[in-house]
């Protein structure tokens, strides 16, 4: 890479500074033309340029100040071109069709930017004295975007591309290598001062209220103690807020006698501003401290795009001549600064910003900028940022204090107050640092409720202290924990703890059984109850290692400890593991998936009956039909229950279901002939709405004695005098009470006895292979003399061949079901 720069005043000057600088017309050049003097004086120069290098990149703007070897010049235009050797170009002129994003689009396309464009060189025309916010449109792609926007001079504000102007367009060049370095920044000559304030009210650019108060009242409480401020002492402190990531500095424009001002930008509710202040010396050292990190990367040359707006404060040229010490350094004064480092492209106001480049290597020996001495004004300023670091560790110092209260207000609720130890939510703080080598067990004490109804609330607390203790100690022997296993109270009767072990998750679960049952035969008689003879305790608890869930929350792991406990409850196991019980991430999302299917099919009314015929054994003429439930999804597709009743069962979604369905169909069969059967399941003997609905649909059918009621005897029954009672209530009403499954590997016989039913029907699992298995055969065909001996008629179901068919008719059974006989289809 070489670079060139001349400052010339018509072509003449230009050709003689061409000839000199030995051009080689088959390289790769960026040309740019910054000029005070008219268009056509830049179009002449530029065509100048494309006659000796006709494959050469030229862009230009109108300027009244450019930048050339650290000196700022008025008059002229300066010429800079940049020779590469690694590097190629691609540019492009858009005119504005004045839809900022699709200018901004077709510009990126014409550019054809690649994976390895480096950076973007622009220059625009502003509208009506506006920024044209078109370089968003860059934000997705890794490039860095610099420039500037035209400055007005005699002859109009515009941009040159090639040998032609325009006055309402941008230009701009891309640069590809795989070898080019850029870098660039942008300094500010603003400086945020004090604390934000609120935008609470505010209507397009006129400012009422910063917080609480009108924002001319917060213009004078700060800086004239509450006295009169002019309108040019608020011109010194604007406003400074960063938006998307943009910065501004808004001005005051007007003061008005409600209190309210008008700025040069609008303004949005809550929006945040800080006052900011303009001094020099503060510009400089930012820029010579930037110029020394600048020059540890050794750029070849450096171009600066500075705010005209800086002339006003900087009457020297100090801040430019500071990148002289490191490399060619050449530049114009614009009515705003593009600037943009990878993927933040914006337009800047009050900045100086640069575009720094190198094509060649480091060299081995490097020479850094020599430290300039600040003006008398830097330190006063860095008094006053010192200062406010004092308030700031003063309030950081209070912080600690509030935050040492904070804390012992914490420990108040923290602890389990009858236990003394600490409570969930201290666990749950503890779990967000769990190590995973770590693991959790949640415990629970399973008859607590019994001790306490036995013995009295005193006898139970004091039970919960001494378990606590007597777990701690047993646990860490057990276990062969250190003192680092903790014990938390995370509810009545129920603790958990965090250890740290590498044995196996088996090891850990053996150790806990032989745990619990020495606990189990430990008598935990309270002290000064000698009446009591003996009291025992039953556990049960849940392991959750973090190996094993590696990526789970705090609440996720304690869920899953309490999860696993709760299996083992229901499998009566000493402790369960959650890894056991784990459901994998695609069956957890295809369960989601069948509970919002339910419960759109519910909300859109998309539920359907579908029927399968009961025929009598031997003449398979129509006995009754059982009516089954169906979804119905948009497309048409029928869904059968056995794919979404399992993963409803235990939810609400069940029972909404199960009132849909005894509802449509009850009130479909009022005025029909013939007999018919729906299914109950536990949750609907339990549930007295359903009972409710199901009494009333009973009673407006033309004859109750058409409906069977098929009731699944299982193990979810725990009272059995509920199901007898509801049972019998029914038959009065004139139902038939059918027992279903029976033979499913649940069974009680006596309280089945006691429903006193009308029909059982055999469990499909008995029947299906009878033809095949003869084993099955004759437990079947006991089953069905069994309940000749209970004066109930038998239903044979999963009835699916001639073969299967004939020996179910030879058992003696009553009536038969199955697709041999007839598959459901939809009954309305």
């Amino acid at each position: 890479m070489r670079a060139f720069s001349k400052r010339v005043h018509d072509v003449s000057q230009l050709n003689d500074f061409l000839v000199t600088s030995q051009l080689h017309p088959d390289k790769q050049y960026l040309v740019q033309i910054l000029s005070t003097q008219s268009r056509e004086c830049a179009v002449a120069l530029a065509k100048a340029v494309l006659s000796m290098l006709p494959n050469a990149h030229v862009i230009g703007h109108s300027t009244r100040n450019v930048i050339l070897d650290g000196d700022i010049f008025t008059s002229g235009c300066l010429i800079n071109l940049i020779e590469f050797d690694q590097t190629t170009l691609t540019s492009a002129v858009q005119a504005y069709s004045f839809s900022p994003d699709i200018d901004g689009g077709e510009l990126k396309r014409s550019l054809q930017l690649q994976s390895n464009s480096q950076a973007i060189i622009s220059f625009a025309v502003q509208i009506e004295r506006r920024d044209y916010p078109l370089y968003q449109t860059f934000a997705t792609e890794n490039v860095r975007v610099s420039g500037g926007l035209a400055q007005t001079i005699e002859d109009g504000c515009w941009v040159l591309y090639q040998n032609q102007t325009y006055d309402n367009a941008v230009v701009a060049v891309a640069l590809h290598s795989d070898t080019l370095k850029t870098w660039t920044d942008a300094y500010s000559e603003w400086n945020p001062i004090g604390m934000p304030h609120k935008v609470t009210h505010a209507k397009g650019t006129r400012l009422y209220c910063l917080g609480e108060r009108k924002a001319l009242d917060v213009y004078k409480h700060y800086l004239a103690d509450g006295h009169d401020v002019t309108i040019n002492q608020l011109l010194s402190f604007p406003l400074y807020r960063e938006t998307l990531g943009r910065k501004e500095v808004c001005t005051v424009t007007e003061l008005h006698a409600d209190g309210s001002m008008s700025f040069d930008r609008p303004w949005c509710l809550g929006d945040e501003v800080q006052f900011c202040y303009n001094h020099p010396s503060l510009t400089l050292e930012q820029v010579r401290h930037g110029v020394v990190e600048l020059a540890m990367h050794q750029p070849e040359v450096v171009m600066i795009y500075n705010c005209a707006s800086r002339l006003d404060f900087i009457d020297s040229s100090d801040e430019v001549q500071a990148f002289m010490d490191i490399a060619a350094t050449f530049g114009s004064y614009c009515m705003g600064e593009i600037h943009g480092d990878i993927g933040q492209p914006e337009i800047l106001h009050h900045s100086l910003t640069y575009l720094a480049m190198r094509e060649g290597d480091e060299v081995q020996s490097l020479n850094l900028p020599k430290p300039q001495v600040s003006a008398s004004i830097s330190p006063l300023f860095s008094l006053i940022r010192n200062a406010i670091g004092d308030l700031n560790h003063m309030n950081a110092h209070m912080g600690y204090q509030l935050d040492r209260q904070t804390r012992k207000l914490q420990e108040s609720y923290r602890r389990d107050s009858r236990t003394g130890l600490q409570n969930r939510v201290a666990l749950q703080e503890r779990l967000s640092h769990i190590d995973c080598d770590e693991h959790l067990l949640t415990l629970k004490l399973l008859n607590f409720s019994h001790i306490n109804e036995k013995y009295g609330y005193r006898v139970g607390d004091q039970l919960l202290k001494d378990l606590s203790m007597h777990f701690t100690n047993r646990l860490r022997k057990r276990l062969g924990m250190p003192a680092a296993l903790q014990l938390y109270s995370i509810g009545v009767g129920e603790w958990a703890f965090v250890f740290k072990a590498e044995q196996s998750s088996e090891t850990i679960k053996q150790h806990f059984t032989r745990f619990a049952d020495a606990v189990e035969q430990t008598n935990f008689e309270p002290l000064g109850l000698r009446e009591i003879d003996y009291l025992s305790i039953s556990l049960c608890g849940g392991l959750v290692s973090r190996r094993d869930f590696p990526s789970a929350s705090p609440d996720e792991l304690l869920l899953k400890g309490i999860e696993a406990r709760r299996s083992g409850v229901r499998s009566n196991t000493h402790i369960c593991n959650a890894k056991d019980i784990e459901v994998s991430e695609d069956v957890r999302k295809e369960q989601l998936g069948w509970l919002s299917c339910v419960s759109r099919a519910i909300l859109k009314q998309n539920i359907i009956t579908y029927s399968q015929p009961i025929v009598h054994a031997y003449s398979h003429l129509p006995a009754s039909q059982e009516c089954l439930v169906r979804i119905l999804e948009e497309d048409g597709t029928v869904i059968a229950p056995g794919r979404f009743l399992p993963i409803i069962s235990d939810t609400h979604l069940y029972t909404r279901l199960s009132r849909h369905m005894i509802r449509s169909t009850l009130h479909y069969m009022r005025d029909k002939n013939g007999d018919f059967s729906i299914n109950l399941s536990p949750q609907d003997l339990l549930s007295d709405k359903t009972l409710m609905l199901l009494e009333h649909e009973i009673s407006q059918l033309n004859d109750p004695t058409r409906i069977g009621l098929e009731v699944l005897e299982s193990e979810q029954i725990k009272d059995y005098g509920r199901m007898i009672e509801v049972c019998s209530h029914f038959r009065k009403l004139g139902a038939r009470i059918i027992v279903d499954d029976f033979g499913s590997g649940y069974s009680n016989i006596d309280e089945i006895l006691k429903l006193e039913p009308e029909v059982i029907k055999l469990d499909g699992s008995l029947i299906r292979d009878i033809d095949k298995d003869l084993k099955q055969r004759k437990i079947a065909s006991q089953l069905v003399r069994l309940c000749q001996v209970f004066n109930a008629e038998t239903v044979a179901e999963f009835v699916h061949n001639r073969e299967v068919c004939k020996i179910a008719q030879d058992m003696g059974v009553d009536y038969l079901q199955g697709y041999y006989l007839g598959e459901p289809t939809r009954l309305f």
